[in-house]
């Protein structure tokens, strides 16, 4: 993690006020087009950030930093929880009205069906929320408080699982399709805020109600959500202490998954797309931080902290392409220290189910299960999958030369001491009936036409927790797609931790790039093979550039040439810090054509540092004016160039 606080003059000479206008007219220039974040910047929305007066934090941080150990940290919780809080405001939902003195409420009917009583409530002075409040009908002349399950209206299965359990459950008209919180903004206008806060304060206003309801236990009210639901049920227990607990299910970027860990370069949602595709979720100048997210004053795990110490469940699925599981673990572990410092580290707990984005019966069965323990029932430890070893990160300062250069043997034996042995594959689900020796499964994809390839292209990009080489999230046509319709053969596969192979770990000894870097050696001559050429050429993106460059310093696999986009990653990766840089490695690729695509915002790799690695190793540059990502114009420079280097036609 690296972290950078500058003053309010750049070393450029620049002030603020210029350096906000840079930013503003560089993203302006590359940003997609977005209308209602263009509408808002017309009516008089904010320039972009000083970015440069932003800590730099490619990582996670303690949601309590600063504050001491034991009763002293926890007497100054209240004080941090406040400043963590108005970071989200700031950055993230902005300002909401302050809560009423008093939340009227009237129940306009009621009604009672198959044991449950319905009661219509109708929230609110000046603007309303309706809500519809389920509980269990008790045995005659039994007077019975329940706990409640406060949800959004879309989730109705959820509350017949609660009055299943002989909970109570209340569905808000606070989602898609049933929104009253539309009207109730307008009822404040002069406040902006994200539609996802609004409805978190909904939830409390409804809250409010629920305190003077019959039949109600007022201090055991559970709020919860799936996907953007989940997202709105983690704010409102982060701005409302007197939610019991809350449950998070697939909330994705910005509701558990931490932004800086979900981004482009980790072929997960990121900003960009998140606030383009879902312009209204988030305060405007949320857009701002596309593709520097890294400069994102708060995250999803400040968010978590924010409930502490009452009773959280996160619950991510391993093929959710809305999220990625590292990111969540991160994001609990960081958390957690919240809630440890408070004494209750158990409280908050990452639940892994199977298959993708949906939540089944048997999930929400499972949240109920931990529901009914963490709020009352006898306590329980939470199950704790089993540590992975913890791999080194590549570190940022291993870009630029180093004060002496790493060649031929002592290079290779440098790698090898930095990947450890490669260890054993477990293999993983494939398209094809194509295997390596160890079992990793091919996937090829050939020209359209059926007939016999230009070439082959040797496929490796960051791998996508859920989806492996395929992107989670594309902004354009995949490039191993448009390799195929330009006449190539691709070999793709899924790196270790990734897609099908989410559950698989490198041994012991090993390392993740290790046992990529040996997979991407036996995709490539068992797709060799298969299709009849001699060598692979190399597309890669990001941790698959890094692969590419390991795989060449080797030199057990030579490739014919190779495309590099944005050489650089700051996820764990290796099993000791390297000797050598990026430099070295490039350098490796002398006797063969190779380029770099190096994008101008890249927060993995200091200014510079890029460009400079490819000047000592002699290896030509293409600069882009865009961040880390691989956007539909970098797509189609990678082809091109393997269009102008490759081979013409078929042989």
């Amino acid at each position: 993690m690296t972290q950078v606080v500058p003053g309010s003059r750049s070393r450029d000479g620049r002030s603020a006020a210029a350096r906000r206008r840079r930013n503003t007219a560089e993203l302006a220039g590359i940003l997609p087009p977005s209308g209602p974040f263009e509408a808002w910047l017309a009516a008089g929305g904010e320039p972009a950030p000083d970015f440069a007066r932003l800590p730099a934090r490619t990582g996670l941080w303690s949601p309590v930093e600063g504050l001491p150990g034991g009763r002293a940290g926890a007497a100054g919780w209240p004080a941090r929880r406040a400043v963590l809080r108005a970071r989200w405001r700031r950055w993230l939902t902005g300002d909401l009205p302050p809560p009423p003195r008093r939340t009227p409420a009237r129940v306009d009917r009621v009604r009672t069906a198959g044991g449950v009583e319905v009661r219509e409530l109708v929230v609110g002075a000046g603007w309303s929320v309706q809500a519809r409040l389920l509980l269990p009908v008790p045995a005659a002349g039994v007077r019975r408080d329940v706990p409640v399950y406060l949800l959004q209206s879309g989730h109705g299965s959820w509350a017949e699982a609660a009055l299943a359990r002989g909970w109570g459950a209340c569905l808000v008209s606070a989602a898609d399709g049933d929104d009253d919180t539309e009207d109730v903004e307008r009822a404040f206008p002069s406040v902006v805020a994200g539609r996802l806060a609004w409805r978190a304060w909904a939830l409390s206003r409804v809250l409010d109600a629920l305190q003077d309801q019959a039949g109600v236990d007022a201090r055991r009210v559970l709020v919860g959500g799936h996907s953007r639901n989940g997202k709105t049920a983690l704010l409102a227990a982060a701005f409302d202490d007197r939610f019991a607990g809350v449950v998070s299910s697939s909330s994705g970027v910005l509701g558990a998954i931490p932004a800086r860990l979900c981004t482009d370069r980790h072929f997960g949602e990121g900003v960009e797309l998140l606030t383009r595709h879902y312009p209204g979720w988030f305060h405007p100048r949320l857009r701002w931080f596309a593709g520097r997210e890294h400069r994102l004053p708060t995250d999803a795990h400040e968010l978590l902290a924010l409930a502490a110490p009452r009773p959280v469940l996160v619950s991510v699925a391993v093929e959710d392409p809305v999220e990625r599981v590292p990111a969540a673990r991160a994001a609990v572990d960081a958390a957690r220290e919240a809630h440890a410092l408070l004494g209750r580290p158990d409280a908050l707990e990452l639940v892994l189910r199977p298959g993708g984005h949906r939540a089944d019966g048997s999930a929400v069965a499972a949240q109920l299960d931990w529901a009914q323990a963490a709020l009352g029932g006898a306590p329980r430890r939470p199950g704790r999958a089993p540590g992975a070893p913890s791999p080194v990160p590549w570190p940022a300062d291993r870009v630029r030369p180093g004060p002496r250069p790493f060649r031929g043997e002592e290079l290779r034996a440098a790698v090898r001491a930095a990947l450890g042995p490669a260890g054993t594959a477990a293999g993983g689900a494939g398209e094809e009936d194509l295997r390596t020796p160890d079992g990793v499964a091919v996937t090829l994809l050939r020209p359209p036409d059926g007939g016999r390839s230009r070439g082959l292209v040797l496929w490796l990009g960051p791998p996508c927790a859920a989806t492996g080489w395929r992107a989670g999230y594309e902004q354009a046509e995949p490039l191993p797609a448009l390799l195929a319709a330009a006449g190539w053969a691709v070999a793709c596969h899924d790196p270790v931790g990734s897609g099908s192979r989410h559950g698989e770990h490198p041994g012991p000894d090993s390392s993740p790039l290790g046992r990529m870097t040996a997979d991407a050696a036996a995709v490539a001559a068992v797709a060799a093979a298969a299709t009849g050429h001699d060598r692979a050429w190399v597309a890669a993106y990001g941790t698959g550039a890094l692969v590419a460059l390991h795989l060449s310093a080797l030199g057990d696999v030579p490739p014919a040439g190779m495309v590099l986009t944005a050489p650089s990653c700051g996820e764990p990766l290796l099993r000791a810090r390297p000797g050598y840089t990026l430099a070295d490695l490039l350098a490796t690729t002398a006797d063969r054509p190779a380029v770099v695509l190096d994008p101008a915002w890249d927060p993995e790799a200091p200014a510079g540092a890029v460009a400079a690695a490819c000047r000592a190793a002699g290896v030509p540059r293409v600069p882009l004016a865009d961040w880390h990502r691989l956007s539909a114009a970098t797509r189609a420079a990678m082809v091109d160039w393997l269009d102008r280097q490759g081979p013409r036609q078929a042989p």
